[in-house]
């Protein structure tokens, strides 16, 4: 199976984490733990399996960086 479109497109990636990030938020889990977790619901919602794709992680961290620049990761 090829790598999911949401994964190279930028904005289709933000959407998704936003989706995750709301659901994660309300157990105001803190960001690492949201992170680890994001990468696991993320493979459920693309039917995709994440744990062959070693860039997923670091992409998924970033993506918490740049929306909360103010909080430790």
């Amino acid at each position: 199976m090829g790598r999911p479109e949401e994964l190279s497109d930028p904005k289709k990636f933000d959407e998704i984490m936003e989706k995750i990030n709301t659901r994660l938020a309300i157990g105001a889990i803190p960001l690492r733990e949201r992170a680890l977790m994001a990468q696991a619901i993320l493979g459920d919602e693309l039917d995709y399996d994440i744990a062959g794709d070693d860039s997923v992680y670091p992409q998924t961290v970033e993506w918490y960086r740049k929306t909360f620049p103010d909080e430790k990761i």
